[in-house]
């Protein structure tokens, strides 16, 4: 069995002031006493527009509110674009919503957060993002403006597997420079998470197995982190165990909702305590992907996680062994090497057996698109904490290019 190298570790750890999460089949009915127990009274349910109109879960959702929701928010954008942020606090304001309820996946649900940005801060037009987005120059210049305002509670339901309902963080695009830029607060983290698995059973299945892959995501880069934590290895080492498991068994029986609440338990377990660790480029690459490509998040560590273990592994040491171990290798005849390669090839037969798309082209990126991606990702903060350093457009575009 693998053991981590010995290491001397010391500091503090962030607990997010998420209070309860909810799992199971039917647990949404116990939305009405979250709302209650929180104070909310008129909430803005904010989803998708293909939830909204084209399946009748929002009801239901509406339903279990018990009356808690005022109206409802769905003209929202993926990669939550600034205008579509500055749409829904509107109608925020417009209803006096006194909570937000996201359902579906991360765009709403980075929507929802942004509504409590917008809200908190008084944003009103689009360059008004400008004072609180963080602000990074590679290698060490960094900026993070913190929330000053109140925010309003926010409780999720979530759809799919991308785990966003669990982090402090979002994920706006400016649509004018086409850039993803992130914003980051604890208080701009849920009160409450729903994982009902009846809610997922309308989620198209490339997009419930490929989120799925985006927690695979979360867990490889926190094994391999240049700050790594025995909290998040444990969860991330059993999360990817998990993930390998029931994401197989969902795609071999959509209508399994034991797999599909592991699953969610498994997406939930990958984020955990990940505001603890920095990530890499599969990460950051992937929100530039897509603002400038509009390639589904899922997608961009379907294409993305591989290349960049490939990228990374001469600076991992012997921990691409241990996602070998946990996504069921027997590796105790292998040399370290052969360990490490068996575990970035279970990452790719994964993708595979999904049916998901595994490199650039498939997602309708090109080449002509890697100088923009390589200097939009440099200015992510995620690619200055990669394993293995990146100094250059060009190593980037290196990576770009293997995925390709």
């Amino acid at each position: 069995m693998y053991e981590p190298t010995k290491t001397d570790i010391k500091g503090a750890f962030t607990f997010l002031p998420i209070e309860d999460v909810h799992y199971g089949a039917g647990c949404v009915a116990g939305l009405a006493d979250t709302l209650k127990q929180h104070g909310v009274e008129r909430a803005l349910l904010i989803t998708s527009n293909t939830l909204a109109t084209k399946t009748d879960l929002v009801d239901r959702v509406r339903v279990a509110a018990g009356g808690r929701i005022a109206d409802v928010f769905h003209e929202t954008i993926q990669h939550v674009h600034r205008g579509s942020v500055l749409g829904a606090a509107e109608h925020a304001r417009s209803i006096g919503a006194d909570g937000v309820v996201t359902f579906g996946g991360g765009t709403p649900n980075d929507t929802g957060k942004a509504v409590l940005l917008a809200l908190a801060e008084g944003i009103e037009d689009h360059d008004s993002f400008e004072l609180s987005r963080i602000k990074f120059e590679y290698p060490a210049t960094v900026e993070l403006p913190p929330v000053n305002g109140n925010t309003v509670p926010l409780i999720a339901v979530s759809t799919t597997l991308s785990a966003g309902e669990f982090t402090h963080f979002i994920g706006i695009t400016d649509e004018v420079r086409k850039v993803k830029d992130l914003y980051i607060d604890k208080k701009l983290a849920g009160k409450a998470v729903f994982l009902d698995p009846e809610l997922t059973l309308d989620t198209p299945m490339w997009l419930w197995l490929s989120t799925g892959m985006r927690s695979v995501d979360h867990c490889v880069e926190a094994i391999c982190s240049t700050n790594a934590h025995p909290f998040t290895d444990a969860l991330a080492v059993r999360s990817l165990a998990m993930l390998n498991r029931y994401l197989r068994e969902c795609n071999n029986d959509p209508d399994d909702l034991v797999a599909r609440t592991q699953a969610h338990i498994g997406a939930w377990m990958s984020v955990c305590g990940l505001a603890n660790v920095t990530l890499g480029l599969s990460h950051g690459i992937g929100h530039q992907l897509g603002a400038r490509n509009n390639v589904p998040h899922g997608h961009t560590s379907c294409v993305m996680l591989h290349p960049t273990m490939e990228f990374n592994q001469d600076h991992v040491g012997d921990r691409q062994a241990w996602i070998a171990e946990a996504m069921g290798v027997d590796i105790s005849s292998l040399s370290t090497d052969e360990a490490s390669a068996a575990g970035r090839a279970a990452i790719l037969e994964l993708v595979h057996d999904l049916e998901q798309p595994h490199r650039l082209r498939d997602v309708g990126v090109e080449p002509d698109d890697f100088p923009a991606l390589a200097k939009d990702a440099l200015e992510d903060i995620i690619v200055a904490t990669n394993p293995r350093p990146v100094s250059s457009p060009d190593e980037v575009i290196e990576l770009l290019q293997a995925a390709y």
